[in-house]
Parts: structure tokens; C-alpha cells; sequence
């Protein structure tokens, strides 16, 4: 590849950048990562949370058999469940899962018009080729041993 082909993609690169940037999706992310960040009762849930994360992993030290396992365990869960109940904390993982799709969906685009070899890493089942695996897993691929 020549400079000015790189440099043609490193502009194509930034365009897409620039478009991603503009959509709803990313919007929204970075207006609840604000909220998560700033939101003063959200900050003191996961405050207390790792507080109590950090006391039960010490507790944990020491298993089952230690007095306040159970006891620190259960307060550990019910104050993650707080955190992951919070309305904010709901919001921006949404939107963290919506803005993740879109990226999955735009790199499954690029890879597409690149060879129908390029591996897709990717937690969304729609982003596969095909059903019968590849190297990693034990399906039929075109390597060469």
C-alpha cells in the first residue's frame, strides 16, 4: 500500500468516524456516560458497592466457613442489584449495548468487503458467515495445515 492509498483511507476512516459520531446511538451513550459520571447519587451507589465488593472479597479469603460469608454476600448482591436497578445505570447500558450493535454491525460491513476470510469477533449471532465454524471451532475452514 503507497502513502496516498493510506492516506485515501485514513480520510475514508475519519468520515465513518465522523458518522458514527452523528447517530443517535453514540448520542445517546455519551449523554448517559455524562449522567453516570456526574449523577451524585449514582457515584455514592458504586461507591458503596465497591466498599462492600471489597469487604466481601476479603470475607471470601476465608470461604464459606468465615461468620460474616453469608451475611457480606448478601449485601454485596443486594446493593449490585440496586446499581444495576438505578434508571441511569439502566439507560447507559442500553445504550452501551445499542451502540455496541452498531459498531458490530459496521465492522461486519467493512470485513465483508475485505474477504469473505476475515474472522468476526462479535457477541451477536446475525454477524456470522455461516454455521460451520472455522479453526477455533473444530468446523471446516480453508487453512492449510
Amino acid at each position: 500500500m503507497n502513502t496516498l492509498q493510506e492516506l485515501t483511507m485514513f480520510d475514508q476512516l475519519d468520515h465513518l468516524n465522523d458518522m458514527i459520531t452523528q447517530t443517535e446511538e453514540f448520542k445517546r451513550f455519551c449523554k448517559y456516560s455524562h449522567l453516570m459520571d456526574n449523577d451524585p447519587e449514582v457515584l455514592e451507589i458504586i461507591s458503596n458497592f465497591k466498599k462492600l465488593k471489597e469487604d466481601f472479597e476479603e470475607v471470601q479469603r476465608f470461604g464459606k466457613y468465615h461468620p460474616d460469608f453469608t451475611v457480606k454476600r448478601r449485601e454485596v448482591n443486594q446493593y449490585k442489584k440496586k446499581l444495576d436497578l438505578h434508571p441511569v445505570v439502566m439507560e447507559y447500558r442500553r445504550a452501551e449495548y445499542q451502540l455496541q450493535e452498531l459498531l458490530d454491525e459496521v465492522l461486519f460491513h467493512i470485513s465483508e468487503d475485505i474477504s469473505d476470510n476475515v474472522n468476526i469477533v462479535s457477541d451477536n449471532p446475525f454477524f456470522t458467515r455461516d454455521s460451520s465454524g472455522g479453526c477455533s471451532t473444530g468446523g471446516g475452514c480453508s487453512c492449510a495445515s
